[in-house]
């Protein structure tokens, strides 16, 4: 078990700052590229064709791949509020259970929509999809968007298999509740 925990520690934090830079690189380049175009936009009055068209698919894809770090961080399908009410009236036992539930169905749920999203990236390529620019191919919004969804499910499966090791240790007797204001 100590190994198992090693290992999925080691494999969140790699993850965390691999794909945390990178997305927070496609933000950042993103939002200053938005800046240009507004200034090109409304003091020069002239717009790069593709801007808009890059923005919006730059946007969601550094979003998606977002997620995986939310996960890792469990601020991402949660349901706090409900836990927290529960520990907080002392049904820990409940607790330490419904977050194996909760780690099994984002399992389930993303890796569906990941691996549910090959018929949608194959008729991608097949078809040559763009935007509405014609300048950008969609095939790699779409890839990025189905690697983001099974990333969240890779790490969501390590914390099930951590929330298993916890729940028969009985850790979930002296785990102190991290407070959150999100629902």
């Amino acid at each position: 078990m100590e190994a198992f925990l090693a290992f999925s520690q080691r494999m969140k934090n790699g993850i965390d700052l691999v794909v945390g830079w990178i997305s927070a690189v496609m933000l950042l380049v993103l939002t200053l590229f938005a800046l240009l175009e507004i200034v090109r936009r409304y003091i020069f009055g002239v717009v790069f064709e593709w801007g808009q068209d890059a923005l919006i698919v730059g946007m969601v894809a550094a979003v998606a791949l977002y997620f995986g770090v939310t996960q890792i961080r469990r601020s991402h399908l949660v349901m706090n509020a409900i836990v927290q009410l529960l520990h907080s009236r002392g049904y820990l036992k409940l607790v330490g259970a419904l977050r194996i539930v909760v780690s099994a169905v984002i399992v389930v749920f993303c890796a569906a929509v990941g691996i549910t999203g090959w018929p949608t990236l194959s008729y991608a390529l097949e078809r040559d999809l763009t935007t509405y620019s014609l300048l950008i191919p969609l095939w790699p919004f779409y890839l990025i968007l189905m690697f983001g969804f099974i990333l969240m499910s890779f790490i969501a499966l390590l914390q099930l298999i951590e929330d298993i090791i916890g729940f028969i240790r009985k850790d979930y007797l002296d785990t102190e509740m991290e407070i959150t204001t999100d629902v």
